[in-house]
């Protein structure tokens, strides 16, 4: 392995080519939905305009050599055949889904070079796992170029779009016959086993399943026994269609492996636990928890939280884990109730919906961070001020906002009029808007649309 500054995946060509492998993988962002796919729960997340594009070339060659090179960190790096199987055969000795990350001294946590590597040993492994030997690189040189318009930290599953990109080329270039589920997974694995983050498989199926012009709702009650989900498409009615969807960067970058995203993971598994223990049940997940009568006839939040800090009483923390448990039990039903929102136009209920989950992100989850919240107030008070001239749109001209993604500082999700959309882009450009007034920082929005999974396909070479 070896990396080197610069964009130059073939200092010396060895060969040529008449065509070469072309893909967009799509960012994401979640409309509703957060910190539920790990538990058991539901999520509707819709694939970006944004994202990555990766050139592939196959090139002669007498050894398998990689060259990927990224303009993102103008960086190139370089792997061998041999290389890759040795990872490959490692991961397959301990189990790929067992064993604690990987251990690459040469990178830091969260390098790009790591989800490029994981990627390659982890689809070799799948791939003898199923007792194919050859794969696409083991007897040319492969040339990959990565070009991402996806902005960093913002939340916006760069990482997963990095690895669904290479994983569907390779797909693609050795006919292997993986299907979406397998790749998502590996995916996933390469978060868990590469970068240290335990992360659920949303991102990973809302980047290479998504459809255009339509959110991408998954259920994730039989996944922690069957790792099996359920992917269903929602098309928004009518009433929605003035609306752009919008995404405020709030330039706090978030880093998950190095966040508090694993101990929330770890709080619910513990808070399962003890539910479990105290009502006698054997449920696999907190969603399916949520799922029982008892848990879905309780009246109010307040309650809630109230029910199952009593059955964890006497447990270490209990009303942290009752915080985390019922934020992830609730939000379930957040995502129903946008899913009927959109599907009858209702524009109220999904605004009641998005910022309810803000808020239990916030107080329950504990996964926001101040600049977010500043975010969401700062787009209020613009879209209240923008809306003195718009006064028909005083109601339902923002929609939202709220908290998307893993958390701790990346970027709000809302749907904004379209017709103060240039307004809005303007007054956030200028230093005077509130956000940057209150935190020093000037925020990146990006006015988006649900857009179509990762696709391929061959390009002549001019």
């Amino acid at each position: 392995m070896k990396i080197t500054p610069g964009v130059h995946p073939l200092p010396n060509d060895p060969g040529s080519t008449l065509q070469k492998l072309v893909s967009f993988t799509p960012g994401r962002v979640n409309l509703i939905g957060e910190h539920t796919d790990y538990n058991g729960g539901m999520v509707m997340p819709a694939a970006l305009d944004l994202g990555l594009r990766c050139e592939t070339k196959l090139l002669n060659s007498t050894e398998g050599i990689i060259f990927c090179a990224t303009r993102t960190a103008n960086e190139t790096l370089e792997l061998s055949t041999a290389e890759i199987t040795q990872w490959a055969s490692n991961l397959l000795s301990t189990g790929l889904e067992k064993g604690d990350p990987v251990a690459l001294p040469e990178l830091r946590m969260g390098h790009w070079a790591r989800y490029v590597i994981g990627s390659f040993a982890l689809f070799e492994a799948a791939l003898l796992t199923r007792q194919i030997n050859r794969t696409p690189w083991s007897e040319k040189t492969l040339s990959l170029i990565l070009d991402s318009t996806l902005p960093q930290g913002a939340g916006l599953s760069s990482s997963a779009a990095l690895c669904i990109s290479l994983l569907g080329q390779l797909n693609f270039l050795s006919g292997a016959p993986l299907d979406a589920a397998t790749l998502a997974r590996l995916a996933m694995l390469v978060e868990h086993r590469f970068a240290g983050t335990r992360c659920g498989l949303m991102d990973q199926l809302a980047v290479l399943c998504s459809r255009p012009d339509h959110y991408t709702r998954v259920d994730f009650l039989e996944f922690p026994v069957a790792r099996s989900f359920h992917i269903s498409y929602a098309k928004a009615h009518e009433e929605f269609h003035n609306h752009a969807l919008v995404i405020f960067k709030t330039g706090v970058s978030h880093s998950l492996a190095e966040s508090a995203y694993n101990e929330r993971r770890a709080s619910c598994e513990s808070a399962l636990k003890g539910i479990n223990e105290a009502l006698g049940l054997g449920a696999h997940s907190l969603g399916e928890l949520a799922r029982l009568p008892r848990f879905k006839e309780v009246a109010t939040e307040d309650e809630f939280l109230k029910n199952i800090e009593t059955l964890l009483a006497g447990k270490k923390d209990h009303k942290i884990l009752a915080r985390r448990a019922t934020h992830a039990m609730l939000e379930n039903a957040r995502v129903l109730a946008a899913t009927k929102a959109l599907s009858t136009g209702d524009l109220q209920m999904l605004n009641q919906a998005m910022r309810a989950s803000h808020k239990s992100l916030d107080a329950l989850y504990e996964v926001t961070c101040p600049e977010l919240n500043v975010a969401c107030e700062a787009m209020e008070t613009v879209v209240r001020d923008l809306c003195r001239a718009h006064p028909s749109l005083a109601l339902t001209g923002l929609i939202g906002p709220r908290m998307t993604g893993g958390g701790f500082g990346g970027s709000t999700v809302q749907l904004v009029h379209r017709n103060l959309c240039d307004a809005l882009l303007e007054r956030f450009a200028d230093k005077n808007n509130p956000y940057t007034q209150a935190t020093g920082i000037l925020p990146d929005i990006f006015v988006t649309r649900p857009s179509a999974g990762f696709s391929a396909g061959l390009e002549t070479i001019e």
